[in-house]
């Protein structure tokens, strides 16, 4: 009888790990997927009134994976229907809050460290949406491995999210649908 019962504690703490795990601050992580992502999601959260909802994206992939991320295949769904990216075209020339995002970004305690996370090693040189005030270049496409991540910000027009209300954000290998990750961001 205690073996059984040492089993169920065992098989119910290894179940807590699963999915999508909430670390602090609106910041949430899972690695159940060949893409381990983690997002930063307090500003969006903070500010839902904003008219594109800003993200930070921490990407890594499990061993053995090596996943492009091209920016069509990152999407957000809410209430069942799937969001693109804008291009950065269009949200540049809609968009002027990206400086004041990263204010807002640096203002706010990061909750994304420690977690497994960690182990990569992030580049500095790749962002789908650089604020005008970063060095960093605009780019389309994001390789990741199990040992060099991405960090990168992604925004997504608001489709009128309420408090309360819940999102995944997916991110999907670009020649392989079955290499993703996926997060979900309760507001």
């Amino acid at each position: 009888m205690k073996k059984l019962v040492a089993l169920i504690v065992m098989m119910v703490a290894l179940s807590s790990f699963a999915g999508t795990r909430h670390l602090g601050n609106y910041s949430y992580i899972n690695t159940d997927g060949k893409i381990n992502v983690a997002v930063n999601a307090v500003v969006a959260a903070k500010f839902m009134n904003k008219n594109y909802l800003p993200f930070i994206l921490y990407l890594g992939a499990d061993k053995n994976v090596e996943a492009q991320i091209d920016r069509s295949t990152v999407v957000m769904i809410y209430k069942g229907k799937t969001y693109h990216m804008p291009s950065f075209k269009e949200w540049r020339k809609n968009y002027n809050e990206d400086v004041y995002d990263l204010a807002l970004f640096s203002k706010e305690t990061e909750h994304i460290f420690p977690s497994e996370m960690s182990i990569y090693t992030f580049q500095t040189d790749v962002d789908f949406f650089p604020a005008r005030n970063e060095r960093t270049t605009v780019t389309n496409l994001i390789t990741v491995t199990y040992r060099i991540g991405a960090v990168t910000k992604v925004y997504f027009k608001n489709p009128g999210i309420k408090k309360g209300d819940t999102v995944i954000i997916k991110v999907f290998d670009k020649k392989n649908k079955d290499v993703y990750g996926e997060v979900e961001i309760k507001f």
